[in-house]
């Protein structure tokens, strides 16, 4: 035993310093690793499912499947269902069926086939096929930032399918003059180390860990990649919300952080001022991503407004 130690504790040497060495080359690909351990032991199971044009959609379900009604997560720019790792576990252990698929291009899923491209259209598309393959008629639809773009954009193509929709600082809704328009899509695919502290701190209020260089550097590589640069370029104001917010589900509810810089609470307030019934929750101290920046008030708020 005494001469298997210092193997022992030369190989947890070695292991130490390999996470850490993962942990700087790429960090948020350890933090996707990670989640992906949670999802795991929280029994998801995990799906292909052909998407439109024959392109693969992934896709995690976790939670019974006696539930009637499940509930989709839609992610936003620059994330995959990792994202949702926490919420959709939060949800399952309430007893609702949670499914969590990466939109195209990002995660696991395919980029979106030849002329179907990266739009609004083409991630309502992949919605549609995602319920199709899955044969289920009806959900519930939480999306965040883009992903609620995407999940009201659905309610309107396909009022029939969706039960509840919940938008969580939710893009759409914002009509820019055409100088602002060009910055922020600028901001969205930082081309520097200067331009990646700036979207995190555009994006976040509460940080989720210190913006240490080599953690923003990741972020900045993140939002450069050929997914996230395509979707930018292909997002048109034709395919906006603002101006159908009377057609979204009666009750539809808005979750808004108070300080979001992106996609303004001024906007929110507007659009659930015009949906029939419409339900508008301000998450006070937060920026654009209540549900890393207040997990737990956005959980409990989540299931509440979601009921059974």
């Amino acid at each position: 035993m005494r001469r298997a130690f210092p193997a022992l504790a030369l190989a947890a040497l070695f292991l130490a310093f390999f996470a850490g060495g993962a942990f700087f080359a790429d960090p948020i690909g350890l933090a996707a690793a990670g989640a992906a351990v949670r999802y795991r032991s929280a029994g998801a199971l995990s799906m292909f499912v052909p998407g439109p044009g024959g392109a693969r959609l992934y896709a995690r379900e976790l939670g019974p499947r006696s539930a009637d009604v499940p509930v989709v997560l839609l992610h936003g720019l620059g994330a995959a269902s990792h994202y949702w790792v926490e919420t959709a576990i939060d949800l399952a252990r309430s007893g609702r069926t949670v499914i969590v698929p990466d939109a195209p291009g990002s995660g696991k899923s395919d980029p979106p086939a030849p002329g179907i491209g990266w739009g609004i259209p083409g991630r309502v598309a992949a919605v549609s096929a995602l319920l199709d393959a899955l044969r289920l008629r009806q959900i519930d639809l939480v999306g965040h930032s883009l992903g609620g773009w995407t999940a009201g954009a659905f309610a309107l193509a396909e009022p029939h399918r969706v039960r509840r929709l919940v938008l969580v600082d939710s893009a759409g809704f914002t009509k820019l003059d055409p100088e602002a328009e060009k910055a922020l899509r600028r901001s969205l695919t930082p081309g520097d180390r200067a331009g990646a502290r700036r979207l995190y701190d555009l994006l976040f209020l509460r940080k989720p860990v210190p913006a240490w260089g080599f953690l923003v550097d990741a972020f900045g590589r993140t939002y450069r990649q050929e997914n996230v640069a395509a979707t930018v370029a292909a997002l048109a104001e034709k395919d906006g919300l603002l101006g159908r917010e009377t057609l979204l589900p009666p009750g539809t509810v808005f979750i808004q952080g108070s300080a979001d810089a992106i996609c303004l609470l001024a906007d929110a307030r507007r659009a659930f001022a015009r949906v029939p019934g419409g339900r508008l929750f301000v998450v006070r101290g937060t920026g654009h991503d209540v549900p890393l920046e207040a997990p737990r008030l956005f959980h409990e708020t989540l299931r509440r407004v979601l009921g059974p």
